[in-house]
């Protein structure tokens, strides 16, 4: 069963293939509207990236979630998360006058406390844990999956140096691709070609990826699968 991360992103990508259906060329043809079709496939790497990224967030949550309805200490979690975690109260009291920080101490002791100590459990809270994520780049990806112990996702999702290079590339050409638009690079291109195989790309890669992160939630805290 797929996590409701999953399902939301596969929704996600019929509607990149309903844009890409608006293209007034079919492929392989000569562009009758050449700037209509530019548009649509730009604009296609654009919502494609932010469907991927959005997913990524959303599989975090879940998993959040199972964990919050878990007794879990908090030393039982990875130390990636619990630094994560607690990086977002930390930067803020480094950024405050030592005389003013009694609201942030009291804060974290609140927050974060448990995470390092035997102090009764506390929420988790997602958005914290990716206060560092910009963009779905590979190597962010792959960082993502290392804060929930997976070492290197791009090795669990295939046993083949082949496809894990292709996931790798196209994954890294999207996004280049979609961080040039929306920073005003008007000569960025992509074709028809190339957003048929990012679309698939991001589903073989989020569909493998979503299994190993449910196999990981339930090893690291010895439950059952998640989704």
């Amino acid at each position: 069963m797929p996590s409701e991360a999953l399902t939301s992103l596969l929704d996600g990508l019929e509607e990149v293939r309903d844009l890409q259906r608006a293209n007034p060329t079919p492929p392989g043809g000569m562009p009758s509207r050449p700037r209509v079709v530019r548009a649509i496939n730009r604009s296609s790497v654009v919502l494609l990236t932010s469907h991927l990224e959005r997913y990524l967030r959303a599989l975090n949550e879940e998993a959040v979630e199972r964990i919050n309805g878990l007794d879990v200490a908090g030393v039982q979690l990875p130390q990636a998360i619990r630094l994560h975690h607690s990086r977002a109260v930390i930067d803020r009291m480094l950024e405050t006058q030592w005389d003013n920080r009694s609201a942030q101490l009291e804060e974290f002791a609140l927050s974060d406390s448990w995470l390092w100590s035997d102090a009764p459990k506390g929420p988790l809270a997602p958005d914290r844990l990716l206060k560092w994520m910009k963009s779905p780049s590979p190597k962010r990806i792959r960082q993502f999956y290392r804060m929930w112990d997976v070492e290197d996702v791009f090795s669990r999702v295939t046993r083949t140096k082949h496809t894990r290079d292709r996931l790798w590339l196209r994954l890294d050409e999207l996004v280049t691709k979609r961080n040039n638009i929306a920073h005003g690079d008007v000569t960025t291109e992509a074709t028809f070609q190339d957003v048929a195989s990012y679309l698939a790309v991001v589903r073989e890669f989020c569909t493998r990826g979503d299994r190993v992160m449910s196999r990981a939630v339930a090893r690291h805290f010895g439950t059952t699968l998640p989704w």
